[in-house]
């Protein structure tokens, strides 16, 4: 469940949103409308590109820790085996 941190437009201040959550994405003109579940709808300040890239960073960085985590067990398993020989 990642969460991204984006700058509201029509009461300003930040928002925390569940990526998960997004339905679809709007662009119009400076301003991009997140459409969520609920009909929740916010428009942010944040590019298109922007929101992609921040959902993309936070997703990669999920698989390469669970990659590493994985590695790190059979790490800590195969030491923890052949100490008991």
């Amino acid at each position: 469940m990642p969460l991204i941190k984006l700058n509201r437009i029509n009461k300003g201040g930040e928002i925390v949103i569940n990526s998960e959550h997004i339905q679809y994405l709007e662009v119009e003109s400076r301003t991009t409308t997140l459409h969520l579940a609920n009909n929740l709808v916010f428009s942010v300040e944040e590019p298109l590109d922007g929101i992609i890239a921040k959902i993309e960073m936070i997703e990669t960085s999920r698989i390469r820790n669970g990659i590493l985590q994985s590695e790190a067990m059979k790490t800590s398993t195969t030491l923890t085996t052949d100490e008991h020989r």
